[in-house]
């Protein structure tokens, strides 16, 4: 199996994983605590200019005729930090007339009832961004009650240094919390990847020849559909290693008998002292290489299906095709045996196998039939379709076959009156290797075989083709 570009190591591929997602919660964690950050340090800077701003207001009196203002220290002694921030605070008189403080720090306009304080943003002396405050006073005067304006403004350094550093604590802490968790996963994931490595240890120190299943509860439930799947081929892989096992064990007990008695035969036939004795051992010679060339050609058949068995390939075969080739083939073999051979095929007949092994079945009935039928004997080959199976039948009118020996002819080397045992073997594993069985029908006289394959689907039947050799 070909398989895609080469994987990265698993460890490493499910941090990714993980580490995506969790970068991008980080990201958002940082960007989350920076912006809760920047709204506490605001709301401390925006909490100072209104106390600041209120201490100016409670300064503002009536004095001398006029509204008047003196500016408290503490009102600016809450802005005392490190950061050398400027503050700028200004005091208007009910008609907008600056009476104290910086000019410059324009309050923003307001409503005639609005006496809250209200917080803006101010560009102070062309160049400095501050933070400001505006606050209505009411002032009370022998001609009845006036409002004055305080205004208090910050720049930003301060507040901006304070958003640092609350960010960069939070940022600090989540770092370490993620780093943690970085190297917990990495150590949760090796964990739980030890029993995929002892499984790989355990393919990798298993001899050749063992077939054994490997323990399904050792590994993850996640994991145990490909243990199962591994096991499933190596029942496979077993079955197969078996058949391939019988088949060479019964291959060498097949030859080696007419090899022995060939040689024996030629040693003979080396003895012997007039030219009628070196002929009527070569004649047995030729008959034993006869027998040996067909018995090499079964076995090369039954090669053949233990190949076409794990290819599993099947194609639209039609059997009436199938059967004339055969006969057609084999007829002048039925004539010099005296058999007289009948084909019995009107109609096509499409099921669903292997051309070359199907003909391999045909060719080995008719043979079967021909030579243990014999002289002046009839041999019937059909093909015809019997409730939804298409049905192969050799049948002839020999001497057949004793009840006694019906039930070991489908086993590989057994012999029954004639021949190599091996000729039903491949016909029944040919069958089943398509869904089909083999079937040895009761007949009034002789012997017949029959072969039951699964028909073609519907609407396919018309496409049948030849798949001859």
């Amino acid at each position: 199996m070909t398989g895609g570009p080469a994987r990265a190591s698993l460890r490493l591929r499910l941090m990714g994983w993980l580490a995506g997602p969790v970068a991008v919660v980080l990201a958002a964690s940082v960007w989350l605590s920076y912006a809760n950050a920047l709204h506490q340090a605001t709301l401390i800077m925006n909490r100072d200019l209104t106390s600041s701003a209120r201490m100016m207001a409670e300064q503002v009196r009536f004095r001398d005729g006029a509204v008047g203002v003196v500016v408290p220290p503490a009102a600016l002694e809450i802005f005392a930090t490190d950061s050398h921030d400027e503050v700028a605070y200004a005091v208007f008189d009910p008609a907008g007339v600056l009476i104290a403080g910086f000019p410059g720090l324009t309050p923003p306009a307001r409503a005639a009832g609005d006496t809250g304080p209200v917080l803006f943003d101010a560009v102070f002396r062309g160049d400095e961004v501050m933070r400001a405050v505006t606050l209505r006073q009411p002032v009370i005067t022998p001609d009845g009650t006036v409002v004055a304006t305080v205004a208090v403004g910050e720049t930003l350094r301060s507040r901006n240094a304070l958003v640092r550093a609350l960010w960069l604590r939070g940022f600090a802490q989540q770092a370490v919390l993620v780093l943690a968790a970085a190297l917990s996963i990495w150590v949760g994931i090796s964990r739980e990847l030890r029993p995929l490595m002892r499984l790989r240890r355990a393919v990798l120190d298993r001899p050749p020849q063992s077939v054994e299943p490997f323990d399904e509860t050792a590994i993850q439930t996640e994991l145990r559909p490909l243990v199962a799947a591994l096991n499933a081929h190596m029942a496979r892989l077993a079955a197969y290693l078996d058949r391939q096992q019988r088949f060479l064990d019964g291959a060498a007990h097949q030859m080696r008998t007419p090899l022995a008695i060939l040689k024996m035969q030629l040693g003979v036939a080396r003895r012997g002292t007039t030219p009628d004795q070196v002929r009527e051992v070569l004649g047995t010679v030729d008959s034993g290489l006869t027998a040996m060339t067909r018995v090499t050609n079964q076995l090369l058949t039954l090669g053949r299906v233990e190949h076409e068995r794990a290819r599993q390939s099947t194609e639209l075969v039609d059997l009436r095709a199938v059967l004339r080739g055969v006969v057609g083939d084999i007829a002048p073999r039925a004539l010099d045996a005296g058999v007289d051979l009948v084909l019995d095929a009107e109609a096509p007949c499409p099921v669903l196998a292997n051309g070359v092994l199907l003909r391999e079945v045909a060719m080995n009935l008719v043979d079967n039939a021909i030579q243990h039928a014999g002289r002046g004997a009839t041999a019937t080959v059909s093909a015809r379709m019997v409730d939804g199976m298409g049905v192969l039948a050799v049948c002839d009118t020999g001497p057949g076959v004793p009840p006694g020996d019906r039930a070991r002819l489908f086993r590989r080397f057994a012999r029954g009156a004639a021949g190599t045992g091996l000729g039903l073997t491949i016909v029944a594993e040919i069958a089943e290797m398509f869904g089909g069985t083999v079937e040895l029908p009761p007949v009034a006289t002789g012997f017949a075989v029959a072969v039951r394959l699964p028909l073609a689907p519907a609407g396919q039947g018309a496409a049948a083709t030849n798949a001859l050799v």
